[in-house]
């Protein structure tokens, strides 16, 4: 009897995971997309959309959102089981300066694409490393006084690692990148 209940709450957790969800992968974010068009209305103004990953991981970590109600900023953050209770946002004169911008407006689709760009880039530059695996760690939507979209991302690599009893230290770089609201791919650092 204690087999079956562990099995099941094994499936159950693994059923509402987000980690099968790999942002750089096209399977991955169909997932995304799914869970976007099912938890997110289109119509919903955000000033800031991101989709979060674990440092060194690619797998989707949670959807976070910035919003204004009242002209107070709120954030919140979808994970498995739905949405995290909503926050006062910190950076509010940042956020002052922005234009906010639907959820619809937001196209995930171009993230493998850009994903494989920058890899491209990197290598141009010479900054490739042939044995590193570089993992999409965010991507965050934003919109610029205009109104229109773009996002930012990063990605991560190992560089090291130091242990000192049963303590491990992971050492990693990132590089981070902007895709323009033409969708032009841009290297920032």
């Amino acid at each position: 009897m204690k087999k079956i209940v562990v099995a099941l709450v094994f499936l159950t957790v693994t059923v509402f995971s987000c980690k099968d969800k790999e942002l750089s992968t096209k399977d991955g974010i169909s997932k995304i997309e799914k869970i976007l068009e099912e938890n997110f209305d289109d119509d919903f103004e955000v000033y800031q959309l991101s989709l979060n990953a674990s440092t060194l991981e690619s797998n989707l970590d949670n959807i976070s959102r910035v919003y204004k109600v009242k002209d107070i900023f709120f954030n919140d953050k979808f994970e498995y089981n739905g949405f995290t209770d909503p926050v006062k946002s910190p950076g509010v004169n940042l956020l002052k300066r922005k234009n906010p911008f639907k959820v619809g407006q937001v196209d995930v689709s171009i993230i493998p694409a850009k994903y494989d760009e920058a890899l491209g880039l990197l290598k141009e530059k010479g900054l490739f490393k042939e044995d590193a695996d570089y993992l999409l760690n965010n991507w965050v939507f934003e919109a610029d006084k205009n109104g229109d979209v773009f996002s930012e991302f990063d990605l991560q690599y190992e560089t090291g690692s130091s242990s000192s009893g049963k303590v491990i230290t992971i050492i990693y770089e990132e590089y981070r990148f902007k895709v323009n609201k033409d969708n032009t791919l841009i290297f920032i650092k």
